[in-house]
């Protein structure tokens, strides 16, 4: 007997209207009336709550509708499986939000976090740099010669260089080693992902496009004093890491 008959069979056995069977599962009586033409059939937590009220074993209630069991089994595996992908979606989906909302907290603040960065542009910026004859003491690092001397260079690193990437003078510190520049060469083209610098060159002056020097300064001291001026303005709250040179120079 399917199943559809064994629905109306054992309810008219317990003296139970379609009405009354659906108020003691929480359906609708068309519900249950569409499970008895077999229009549709209860899922596997319905036809336990219903061997229940009718008071037969569950074997006994699928007894010889092998159909509709292998429908039941089906959509039981298959629940299975779109309830594992959901987890995964979700696993998926939290670990993507949780990495932007990581990235777009860090960013500009670590340099490993924004070397491999996707939310940052690579870009290319330019510096004006100290050389031997513009640089004052702090400018020079101390590098350890063994034996106890040491010995002071110049550009290992160029720390907190003013970095500027555009026309509009849009600009930020950046610190990268290169070395002594060569003479008559005391710029840098800086290729960087947020404070994370790749490559430098060293160029002179007029290498610079013209719309982006007209926000520089040719000479370094000019810039010597922005640092800490930029530090101060972040304990008053200012925490951009992006500032506006502008020189006047159009």
């Amino acid at each position: 007997m399917e199943l559809n008959e064994q629905l109306r069979r054992y309810r008219k056995q317990n003296n139970l209207t379609q009405k009354d069977l659906a108020q003691k599962l929480n359906v609708s009586d068309k519900t249950v009336s569409s499970w008895e033409t077999g229009r549709t059939y209860p899922d596997i937590s319905l036809l336990i709550n219903l061997s229940s009220i009718l008071k037969v074993s569950l074997d006994e209630f699928l007894k010889g509708d092998i159909k509709t069991v292998n429908k039941i089994d089906k959509d039981l595996k298959l629940k299975i499986v779109y309830k594992k992908w959901l987890i995964v979606a979700v696993i998926f989906m939290t670990m993507v939000f949780g990495g932007f909302i990581f990235l777009s907290t860090y960013q500009y603040k670590n340099v490993l976090v924004d070397r491999f960065n996707p939310l940052l542009q690579e870009k290319i910026g330019y510096a004006t740099i100290p050389t031997e004859e513009s640089a004052s003491e702090s400018d020079y690092t101390k590098v350890s010669l063994g034996k106890n001397k040491t010995k002071k260079v110049l550009g290992s690193p160029y720390k907190n260089m003013v970095v500027t990437d555009n026309a509009w003078g849009d600009s930020m510190f950046l610190s990268f080693y290169g070395g002594l520049s060569p003479k008559n060469k005391s710029y840098a083209m800086v290729k960087h992902r947020g404070i994370y610098v790749s490559r430098i060159n060293f160029i002179d002056w007029e290498t610079i496009p013209r719309s982006i020097r007209n926000n520089m300064y040719k000479d370094y001291s000019e810039y010597r004093d922005m640092y800490q001026m930029w530090r101060e303005s972040k304990s008053k709250g200012n925490d951009s890491a992006i500032f506006t040179v502008q020189t006047g120079k159009y």
